[in-house]
């Protein structure tokens, strides 16, 4: 069913027909749900403000589940983490990546094993609207940890790696009258993990571009309803993999969230992560389903 509603030309559409915004939203109203490494962003990339949380205080913590069908080679993905924020100006978390294998003789191999472990952590270091300008943008800086990585390594040296990303990111809020906005972000990471970890390892640190559009929806004052597009460059090769290369992600979803809190929201999407990277090697990874599911206490 969601291969039928979000194909790469509906989620166009979706995007065209609901860019229309009622006045009076927030600059977090696109919903504070966390990655599939746990910080807060869209699907893989994260945005530049952190989970809320009371003036030099720690918040209640955040929940995530996501749940990934990323095709008949690569398996299933199912993460669960929990992210803790203080001062609303930082968060940190940990997340557990989960695998069940996929059915191709051939390729498969490189990908059935158990999963990973992610922890992350994010400081904000410029708020949205700094010094009274309207479009100074929300900045942060963080890094991601995966531990324990077994995908492509563990087959070759029968061992797991260890791999990671440094990045800086910017978001805003950008407003046109009073029936328009969208969000946008976007930033730069440094990174030796081939898509986000799932792909094993690169063969050396690269620096990595991401961006993204989400245009946040009020509905009747109780729900947002957004749809978003990311798009995040890869890693051009894979470490034990000679020829491969991976191609740039490109992801459409639909959030929604309780406004104006965000105390829980729930995400469905498409990606288009790959296929042939290679002669004769297929991933099939360019119709993943994914739904996401976050609560905050």
């Amino acid at each position: 069913m969601f291969k039928k509603i979000f194909t790469k030309g509906a989620g166009k559409a979706v995007l065209i027909v609901l860019s229309v915004l009622a006045p009076g939203l927030s600059h977090r109203a696109l919903g504070q749900a966390l990655t599939m490494d746990g910080q807060s962003g869209i699907f893989l990339q994260p945005e530049a403000d952190v989970v809320p949380s009371p003036h030099h205080q720690f918040g209640a913590p955040t929940i995530s589940f996501h749940a990934v069908d990323a095709g008949p080679v690569a398996g299933d993905y199912i993460n669960v983490g929990v992210e803790e924020g203080f001062d609303n100006r930082l968060e940190f978390g940990y997340t557990r990546s989960n695998h069940t294998d996929g059915g191709d003789p051939t390729i498969s191999p490189l990908f059935n094993f158990e999963g990973m472990n992610i922890f992350n952590v994010k400081a904000k270091v410029i708020t949205a609207g700094a010094h009274k300008h309207k479009y100074v943008p929300a900045v942060s800086i963080g890094g991601v940890l995966r531990t324990n990585d077994p995908f492509v390594v563990q087959l070759v040296e029968h061992k797991n790696a260890t791999n990671g990303d440094i990045y800086v990111v910017a978001t805003e809020l950008f407003t046109f009258g009073k029936k328009f906005a969208f969000v946008g972000t976007g930033g730069v990471r440094g990174t030796n993990a081939q898509k986000y970890g799932y792909g094993g390892n690169t063969v050396d640190w690269e620096a990595r571009a991401f961006g993204g559009l989400a245009f946040p929806i009020p509905i009747k004052g109780k729900i947002v309803v957004a749809p978003a597009v990311e798009v995040n460059q890869e890693p051009r090769y894979i470490k034990y993999v000679p020829g491969a290369h991976f191609p740039t992600d490109l992801i459409y979803a639909v959030r929604v969230s309780r406004y104006p809190d965000s105390k829980w929201t729930f995400d469905v999407g498409t990606g288009h992560l790959g296929a042939a990277i290679a002669p004769g090697l297929n991933i099939k990874v360019n119709n993943a389903i994914a739904i996401a599911a976050d609560f905050r206490f």
